[in-house]
Parts: structure tokens; sequence; C-alpha cells
């Protein structure tokens, strides 16, 4: 009975022993890393036996992202890449690797896309991978505060930047001051709804009913008369004006304000 406690009493203490040799490094410990690290080396040693490498998914979402980059430049602040297939790392034989880009999609567009990802080794094409994923594409964007009614001039103070995503790149968005601060809305524009240049034109200078002087000349003659606007203009725009003097209606070109001009 008492050989048989002894017996047990030192096997116990074995294993406690190992289990304090591997946790403070003694060599029992370090021995089992050595081989981890052993059989580490051989799995490397294996794959470069084999003359291959890896490419990781990442790594075509990234060049998918940088070809983008330069497809957008211009039209968007900011572009996301969410790759969608492959997931999974792709081997290739070792050697100088480098990736190429291109797509047959619409250019500028967004939402699924699928981009052919040309993988070289050493210069030689290997073969090309078919990318699915999902682009997104900010801009930043002017937009109202307010609502501002149609035919009512802009002003600094009603607009802010906002920063969207974009569906359309195709639409002619407003992204520079100097194209909206003292234009006139079109038709009324929304608060915080991007505006389009197409909502815009340049103010009117003269409105129907307004009494304006017409001014003709011919040579070395000119001669100006009274008259009355039959419609809005713009500078430069030709409308109809009613000469006060004659009763007869002209056509004549807004060339400033309160002043038209008949021309022969």
């Amino acid at each position: 009975m008492t050989r048989w406690f002894i017996l047990f009493f030192m096997i116990g203490w074995a294993g406690i022993l190992g289990t304090v040799c591997e946790v403070m490094g003694h060599p029992a410990g370090r021995e089992s890393a050595e081989a981890q690290r052993q059989g580490s080396d051989r799995v490397k040693e294996t794959v470069r036996s084999h003359g291959r490498q890896v490419i990781y998914p990442d790594r075509i979402r990234k060049a998918i992202h940088e070809y983008l980059q330069r497809e957008f430049a211009g039209k968007a602040q900011e572009i996301h890449v969410t790759l969608g297939d492959p997931q999974q790392p792709i081997a290739v034989p070792a050697g100088a690797l480098g990736l190429m880009v291109s797509s047959s999609d619409i250019e500028g567009s967004v939402g699924r896309r699928v981009f052919h990802v040309h993988v070289a080794v050493n210069g030689n094409l290997h073969r090309t991978i078919d990318a699915t994923t999902d682009v997104a594409a900010y801009l930043d964007i002017l937009a109202p505060v307010r609502l501002i009614k149609m035919d009512e001039e802009i002003d600094a103070d009603d607009i802010v930047t906002t920063r969207v995503a974009l569906f359309d790149l195709k639409s002619p968005y407003a992204t520079d001051l100097r194209d909206v601060i003292g234009k006139a809305a079109a038709r009324p524009l929304a608060p915080q709804i991007p505006i389009k240049l197409t909502s815009l034109r340049r103010p009117f200078i003269v409105r129907k009913g307004d009494r304006v002087m017409i001014e003709a000349k011919m040579g070395g003659l000119s001669v100006q008369t009274s008259g009355v606007t039959k419609g809005n203009g713009e500078m430069g725009q030709t409308i109809t004006v009613s000469n006060t003097d004659s009763g007869k209606d002209v056509r004549a070109k807004v060339v400033g304000p309160g002043v038209v001009r008949v021309e022969f």
C-alpha cells in the first residue's frame, strides 16, 4: 500500500514539474516550441520548393481601388470597394508579381461591377481573375439650406457643401460655388437636395411689364425710344418689346438693366 502511494505521488509531481517547465521556459518547454518552429520552417521550405506564391483577396481589392481612383479622377472625392469574389487566396508561380486591372463596364458606373485582374509573373501573363465588387463613390456637392423659389437669386448664405453617395455620375451636380452664386433657380430647389446645374440659369435683367429704353443703331445713326417688355429676359437674350410711341412690337436684345437694343 505504501509503495503504491509513493508511486502515485511521484507521477503527480512529474506532471506538475512538466507544466512548470513549459510555463517558465524550461528546456522541456523550449524544445516543444522549437519543434513547432521547425515544423513551420518545413512548411515554408515546402512552399519554396514547389515555387508558388499566394495572392490574397485584399491585394486584388487594392488593385481595383487604384484603378477606380484613376477612372473617377475629378468626379468623386471618395471611393469604396467591397470585394465579393474571390474570397480565397489564389496560388500562382513564384516570381515578380504584377496585377493589371481592366473593366468592360460603363466608365464611372457604381454599384455591382466585374473587373478583370490580369496576373503577370516575371512580366508574362499567367492568368486573368474575374473579380466581382460593389463600388460606391462619394462627392462633395452643393445643396440649399432652405427652400429656394423659382426665379429667386441664390446667395452664398443659401448654400452648404455636403458629401453624398453618387448613383449616376453623369448627372451634372453643382460642386463649385462660382457656378451657383448669383444664378437664379429655374425651378424650386428643396433644402438639402443636391443642386443640378440644369436647375440653374442666369437671373432675369428685365421682367415682363418693365418699362425699358429701346436703342436702335444703324450706321452712325442712333435712335432711342421707350417700350414695355412682354416677357422676362436674361442678359443677352432676345425678347419682345412693345414700342410705346408706335404701339408696334419689336424684337430686341437685353443689353443691361432696363435697356434693350434692336439690331439690324
